[in-house]
């Protein structure tokens, strides 16, 4: 009745030798050499596989097959011990995969804790990459840093004192960024209004160097759509604006009438345009 079982077993074919163990028994649920056998095969194969799964999977198995023995088979005194003594070795294997399922979580707890050790050192470092960013590019790229850093570290994992430190650190940056972020803004706008004060004294010179070119609203145009109408007015600082008044007042009241409504329109279709 075992021979293709075991030929199976001693071939190696686990596969094989499972399904020819399991229909056997099944057919035979009283037999206690069946049962015998291929309980043993799933406790051997429970306690030598590399794969924890595939130990926990034949455990089970291991597990159920005992059960259902014990509910068909014809009991006597002998037969209550030999299945005492089986559901011991199947405890005791219980008990070391439990084992070795806690080691390993326990590895990996350590490993995720070590990593969050490094990414934290890295999110350290990196506050100092932001405190040195002096422009776009270099603030983007010291983003791009952080949320790398911060994407590798197992939350789950943290210690009581790495919590602690993720959480100070999250702040710092949170307020280090936005700090950065108005610092990289206002060096953006005083760029913007060092160009717009020069562009404006550009209109001023060419014009007074030859105020009848002007009166030709074409010329006009060339002018103002390039100098004064060329920046946006709600980024222009109250000095800007102060001198930008300065230069259109002294424009606008040396052209005629014609002129100075003409002026007028290129304002706002400019302006509206920039915005």
């Amino acid at each position: 009745m075992l021979n293709l079982f075991n030929a199976y077993k001693d071939e190696g074919k686990i596969v094989q030798a499972v399904l020819v163990g399991q229909n056997l028994f099944n057919r035979n649920p009283q037999n206690h050499e069946v049962f015998a056998a291929y309980f043993g095969y799933l406790c051997e194969l429970a306690g030598n596989l590399p794969s924890l799964a595939d130990q926990q999977s034949f455990t089970n198995q291991a597990n159920v097959a005992l059960a259902f023995f014990s509910e068909n088979a014809e009991l006597d005194e002998d037969l209550m011990k030999a299945i005492a003594e089986y559901q011991q070795r199947l405890t005791t294997l219980i008990g070391d995969l439990a084992a070795e399922e806690q080691a390993i979580r326990t590895a990996a707890l350590a490993q995720a804790q070590t990593q969050n050790s490094d990414s934290l050192e890295r999110l350290y470092q990196l506050k100092d990459a932001l405190h040195r960013a002096k422009s776009q590019e270099q603030f983007d790229e010291a983003l791009h840093a952080i949320s790398e850093a911060d994407e590798k570290i197992d939350k789950d994992a943290l210690t009581q004192a790495q919590g602690k430190a993720y959480e100070a650190l999250t702040k710092e940056h949170t307020d280090l960024i936005s700090e950065k972020m108005r610092e990289l803004e206002f060096k953006k706008n005083t760029a913007y209004n060092q160009q717009a004060a020069d562009a404006f004294a550009k209109a001023f010179k060419q014009f007074r160097a030859d105020e009848g070119k002007y009166r030709n609203q074409t010329q006009l145009f060339s002018l103002a759509s390039s100098t004064l109408f060329a920046y946006n007015p709600a980024r222009l600082f109250n000095e800007t604006l102060i001198y930008y008044n300065h230069v259109y007042s002294y424009i606008f009241g040396k052209l005629d009438d014609d002129g100075k409504l003409a002026l007028t329109r290129f304002s706002i279709e400019c302006e509206r345009k920039l915005r």
